[in-house]
């Protein structure tokens, strides 16, 4: 009795792989926003200019998007576990690299081609892909919890990075980042993600086996939708308009999403704070948005995640439009990316999980791999539209009402997917 008891109230392992997997994504993405950290260092020494930085940065979104795709298909077939070990690899390497360059050819090396692929195997795709593939009920919740772990890193690590260096020089802080990142992201690998439930015996969200293999059998594969439906493959899944009003929103998101991550310490340089202080945007742009990812993927569990995602896209429209009228010097920029903060990753806690609702957790990692091809190559023009803009006006504030533009095309293209109704599996 005592034993039957033990395992009804045994934590399920899945939220184990949640906490690897917010370690995981705490430090990847630092492979790339550790040169936004940079930024004002790098201008000065090499001494390269906001627009060659912002190529730098499109072209690892280019890069990535690609490898992103590919990262898709090597989880669906070889498993995230795998995956996330040899980008920690990769992240090791490319931030020693970065360290020592000194042609703008060598940034473009580093940076936008070997540590694409680290943060391609260590960021987006893998760490929601994994969580949707443990989690159907709490999908959302999950995916949630996963991606705070980005939004933590950002705000913790990069006003770190630019006191590192400060004090240390940005490249003797490259060093230490590549090692600490890539340890903890290899150790999280190893000891603690599981590819999935089954291969572990259990079933998503931690629900009773059957005894029954064939029913827990397809239990396991339920997703919202009919069975015929979860089981689509990627090639039905591409041939649906859903798909792509859904590719267009995710796409076209990235173009303001990127470029505000990629300037806004310059930004905040531009508007008098010094170097010093500047990582405390990043700070400020991120932490607003750990307690709403985690309540946006929460409702939209319980009030469908198309709704939540109009909601924070209209949001972000406002916030952009309000930016344009208000932002005039480093105080008023730093309450405008306070609220940005609110709204601007949020969708991110629900993208992955309707995704897995519209066509069925096994290919998941496929699809969200396309979708990233659309995000890093449309998207990823962001950082390099920026910079142009500021280099030629002399000021970023032209961003913020094409920011609000984008997130328009956005909502209208979210609008449009229609989800099938039908009762859940299960």
């Amino acid at each position: 009795m005592k034993d039957k008891k033990h395992q009804e109230t045994k934590i399920f392992y899945g939220w184990f792989v949640i906490a690897g997997l917010f370690v995981i994504a705490a430090l990847g993405p630092m492979g790339r926003y550790i040169l936004t950290a940079l930024f004002p260092f790098i201008m000065k020494d090499p001494g390269w200019s906001r627009e060659t930085i912002g190529m730098a940065f499109t072209l690892h979104f280019w890069a990535y998007a690609v490898l992103a795709f590919i990262t898709g298909i090597l989880i669906d077939k070889v498993g995230g576990r795998t995956v996330i070990f040899i980008g920690g690899i990769f992240l090791l390497i490319g931030l020693l690299l970065l360290s020592v360059v000194q042609e703008v050819w060598q940034l473009f090396l580093v940076f936008s081609i070997l540590l694409a692929a680290a943060v391609s195997m260590t960021h987006f795709v893998p760490n929601t892909a994994l969580a949707r593939k443990w989690f159907i009920k709490k999908a959302g919740l999950a995916t949630g919890l996963v991606t705070v772990g980005t939004v933590v890193g950002l705000a913790f690590l990069s006003p770190l990075i630019s006191t590192l260096s400060v004090h240390l020089g940005w490249r003797a802080t490259c060093v230490i980042c590549a090692i600490v990142f890539s340890t903890f992201i290899m150790l999280s690998a190893v000891l603690i993600i599981r590819d999935t439930p089954e291969s572990m015996g259990l079933v998503p969200d931690g629900e009773k086996v059957s005894t029954n293999k064939e029913t827990a059998s397809q239990f396991s594969k339920a997703s919202h939708l009919s069975k015929d439906q979860a089981g689509q493959t990627t090639r039905r899944a591409l041939g649906t308009k859903e798909f792509w009003f859904f590719f267009i929103a995710y796409s076209v998101t990235g173009i303001p999403l990127q470029g505000v991550l990629s300037h806004v310490i310059i930004w905040g340089v531009d508007l008098g704070l010094s170097p010093a202080r500047s990582g405390m945007l990043m700070a400020a742009l991120t932490i607003p948005s750990i307690p709403v990812r985690i309540l946006a993927g929460w409702a939209g569990d319980r009030f469908g995640k198309k709704r939540m995602l109009i909601f924070f896209n209209i949001y972000s429209v406002a916030i952009w439009l309000f930016g344009w009228f208000f932002v005039n010097d480093s105080w008023s920029l730093l309450i405008f990316i306070i609220l940005l903060g609110f709204a601007y990753s949020a969708p991110f806690s629900l993208f992955t999980p309707f995704l897995g609702d519209l066509y069925g957790r096994w290919i998941v990692g496929s699809l969200i791999g396309i979708l990233t091809l659309g995000h890093g190559i449309i998207g990823g023009t962001g950082p390099y539209i920026w910079g142009w803009i500021a280099d030629k006006t002399g000021s970023y504030m032209l961003n913020c009402p094409i920011s609000a533009v984008f997130y328009v095309i956005v909502v209208i293209s979210i609008v449009l997917i229609k989800v099938p109704t039908h009762k859940k599996d299960g």
